[in-house]
C-alpha cells in the first residue's frame, strides 16, 4: 500500500502534461495518489522547459518515480463531452474520484482590439468553462467520496493583465470557487483555489525581457515560483490537514498580490 497524505485516493489533474499541472501531478504521486493525467496530449512538446525530465510522459514519471500510480486520459476540457468521458473512464477504472484539480489553461496575448473572437471563445472555453465542466461531471462522485476540488486561478484574476480573456476567465474561476464552496459545504466537499504568480513554465515563453523584469520587481521572494510550489499547495488544500478550509483563494505568488496591495 502506498504511503502519503493521499494514499488510496484517485486524483484527476487537468492540463497535467506539462508546466504547473505536471508539477501538481507529481506531488500527488509522491503522496501516494493514483493520478489521472487529463490533457489533450500525453507529454510536453519538444523543447518545453522546466520539467525534470521532459522526455518522459507525466503518467510514466508519476508511476515510476513516486509512491503513486498514474494513467493518461486524452481530454479537451473545453469540450463537455470529452470531460464527461474522462470522468466516466476514471470512475470505471478506479471506482470513484477523490480529488479534482482544475488546472488546464491557455493564455493568449493581446488587447481588446487584437484578440480575435475565436481566441476569446477558445480561451474562455478552456480557462473557465473547462473548470465548470469538470466540476459538473465530477461532483456526484466527489459527494459520494467526500472529496475535494482545487481550482487553479491566477493573480490576474484579481488585478487584471494577461489579456482580456485570460483575466476574465481567471476572475471567473476565483468567484466560481466561492460559489461551489457554498453549494457543496453541506455535502462535505471542500472547494478552494490556488492563485499563482510568476511560475517558471512554458506558458511564460510569450513574455518579453521587459515583462520578466516587471514580474521580478512585483515578486517579493527573491526567486520565481516552480510548478512544485503550486503542487505543494494543491496537496495541502486537498488533504485532511486543510479540513476546515473551503472557499479560500490562496496566493502562491511570492508576495505579488501583497506588493499590489490586494
Amino acid at each position: 500500500m502506498a504511503a502519503g497524505r493521499h494514499a488510496d485516493r484517485t486524483v484527476i489533474v487537468t492540463g497535467a502534461a506539462s508546466g504547473i499541472g505536471r508539477g501538481i501531478a507529481r506531488r500527488f504521486g509522491e503522496e501516494g495518489a493514483t493520478v489521472v493525467v487529463a490533457d489533450v496530449r500525453r507529454e510536453p512538446k519538444q523543447g518545453e522547459r522546466y520539467d525534470t525530465d521532459v522526455t518522459r510522459p507525466t503518467d510514466e514519471l508519476v508511476a515510476s518515480e513516486t509512491d503513486g500510480d498514474a494513467t493518461f486520459v486524452e481530454t479537451d476540457v473545453g469540450d463537455p463531452e470529452s470531460v464527461e468521458t474522462m470522468v466516466e473512464a476514471t470512475v470505471e477504472a478506479y471506482g470513484g474520484v477523490d480529488v479534482l484539480v482544475n488546472n488546464a489553461g491557455i493564455q493568449i496575448e493581446g488587447d481588446s482590439q487584437t484578440t480575435t473572437l475565436e481566441e476569446w471563445e477558445r480561451s474562455i472555453a478552456v480557462d473557465l468553462s473547462g473548470a465548470f465542466y469538470c466540476a459538473k461531471y465530477a461532483i456526484p462522485h466527489l459527494v459520494e467520496s467526500g472529496g475535494q476540488i482545487v481550482n487553479v486561478g491566477s493573480v490576474r484574476g484579481f488585478e487584471g493583465g494577461g489579456g482580456p480573456p485570460y483575466a476574465a476567465a481567471k476572475g471567473g474561476v476565483v468567484n466560481m470557487t466561492r460559489d461551489l464552496a457554498m453549494e457543496l459545504g453541506d455535502d462535505g466537499v471542500r472547494v478552494n483555489c490556488i492563485n499563482p504568480g510568476y511560475i517558471e513554465t512554458p506558458l511564460q515563453d510569450i513574455n518579453t525581457d521587459e515583462d520578466v523584469e516587471k514580474s521580478r520587481e512585483q515578486t517579493l521572494v527573491p526567486r520565481f515560483g516552480t510548478p512544485e510550489d503550486v503542487g505543494d499547495a494543491a496537496v495541502f488544500l486537498a488533504s485532511d490537514e486543510a479540513g476546515f478550509v473551503t472557499g479560500a483563494n490562496l496566493p502562491v505568488d511570492g508576495g505579488w498580490l501583497a506588493h499590489s496591495g490586494l
